[in-house]
């Protein structure tokens, strides 16, 4: 075979590009600091490392969808905790406005710092994330939650679907709460009305305790049969005793179609008895009484002031929810009313306060509910933290650089690259005319 120069230098060059490639080779997994560069370096371990940056990659994905979570129910805590501060201004003005010193000056004044207290909570029912969405409007985040209508009262105007977000592969969270039921759906304060059927009394009706009121509904008013929802209390003499005939009139005397004198307080602090019935006719509660003090059934408290043998019948209202700022709108009215009366302004007051108590109970709910899943959110992130971690770390050991025995091959191949040069210099230099 004859050896020509071409192939020397061809056979040389081969030699010192192979040993300059294991060179950059090694000296790029040191670079790197791994020992898998390209599939082919480790073919199961490189689709390890493929399978755990996949893992990653879906973790943050997860990681974004929690970051924007966690700002929408931040923005409604911000709003609910200003929310309960402006309805605890409003109870204590509205127990501030009840005190008798006050002149109407001083309650319209009270009024008016109350109004202004409502427009407050009123923007806030209505308040806008960061991208200018409506919070508490339901899906529907373009359009507001509340307006106010021509009547002067706020009607809702969003719906009660939620929006959700996918924080890992098999749970999702809420971020959005209603206005409908934060704000709207408040139950206003149950209540009854009475009407005297039979009798000479005068009757004093009004709710004494309204939670024993509010029980006594929970668990009887019934709203598909209302005719299940009245009641009779009827009044009776003691036993043994009745109406004494007055022995200077008779019975057919003239003189008994003349108007007789109001004689309803005649009767004050006599003992009587009484029987309350439902529509049934069914004795649910019955007792002795003094005439002209009250008899309390369910938190109901009627004073009937005349003689016994008086029928009233009592009738439990549908309950009623309406929003907070209008039961407290209303409650205003009455009370700039220079001709309303005390009995009036005292309804208002506790409507008002009701209706205030039951929204900061709702909204208490509700911010436990956000409080709850900001928890949630916390501890998804702590997990996709320390998975995202232990990912990383699977990773680097599995395409772990030994840098003691790298550092060892790289002198290996360059000593190999220096001696491929060496022999190609010699062989360079080689002739058939060289003598010895």
């Amino acid at each position: 075979m004859r050896v020509t120069n071409n192939l020397i230098y061809g056979q040389a060059s081969k030699s010192i590009g192979q040993a300059n490639d294991k060179i950059l080779n090694i000296q790029s997994k040191i670079g790197a600091q791994t020992n898998i560069l390209k599939p082919s370096d480790d073919p199961v371990g490189a689709s390890q490392i493929l399978l755990y940056d996949g893992k990653n990659q879906t973790l943050k994905q997860y990681d974004e969808a929690m970051k924007m979570a966690k700002g929408n129910l931040e923005y409604q805590e911000v709003a609910l905790d200003s929310m309960n501060d402006f309805l605890d201004t409003a109870a204590a003005l509205f127990i501030q406005a009840q005190n008798d010193i006050n002149t109407q000056a001083d309650v319209n004044a009270i009024a008016h710092e109350i109004s202004l207290i409502t427009e407050s909570m009123a923007d806030l029912m209505n308040s806008k994330n960061a991208d200018g969405g409506y919070i508490f409007a339901g899906t529907d985040s373009q359009s507001p939650a509340f307006v106010l209508g021509s009547d002067g009262r706020y009607h809702w105007s969003g719906n009660e679907g939620q929006k959700y977000a996918q924080i890992s592969e098999d749970l999702k969270i809420p971020v959005t709460n209603s206005g409908k039921a934060l704000f709207q759906d408040i139950w206003t304060n149950r209540t009854f009305n009475a009407k005297i059927v039979d009798g000479n009394v005068l009757m004093t009706d009004k709710i004494q305790d309204q939670s024993d009121l509010d029980a006594f509904m929970a668990k009887n008013y019934d709203p598909e049969h209302p005719e299940l929802n009245t009641y009779q209390l009827t009044t009776s003499y003691p036993e043994g005793e009745g109406p004494k005939a007055d022995a200077g009139n008779s019975k057919n005397d003239d003189s008994d179609t003349e108007e007789k004198p109001n004689n309803y307080h005649l009767y004050t602090g006599m003992p009587a008895n009484y029987v309350i019935k439902n529509s049934k006719g069914e004795e649910i509660e019955s007792g002795t009484y003094t005439i002209g003090k009250p008899i309390v059934f369910s938190g109901m408290s009627f004073i009937l002031d005349g003689e016994p043998g008086a029928s009233v019948d009592i009738t439990l209202n549908k309950p009623v929810k309406d929003n907070v700022l209008n039961q407290i709108n209303d409650s205003l009215a009455v009370l700039r009313d220079v001709n309303s009366t005390y009995e009036e302004r005292e309804a208002a007051f506790f409507s008002a306060t009701y209706s205030i108590n039951s929204a900061r109970q709702r909204i208490g709910d509700g911010r436990s509910e956000i409080g709850a899943r900001l928890n949630m959110i916390e501890d998804r992130e702590d997990y996709s933290s320390a998975n995202q971690l232990s990912n990383t770390v699977a990773q680097s050991r599995e395409g772990e650089l030994d840098m003691g025995a790298a550092a060892t091959e790289l002198s290996m191949k360059e000593s190999a690259l220096n001696a491929s040069q060496k022999v190609f210099s010699r062989m360079s230099n080689l002739s058939l005319f060289n003598q010895m």
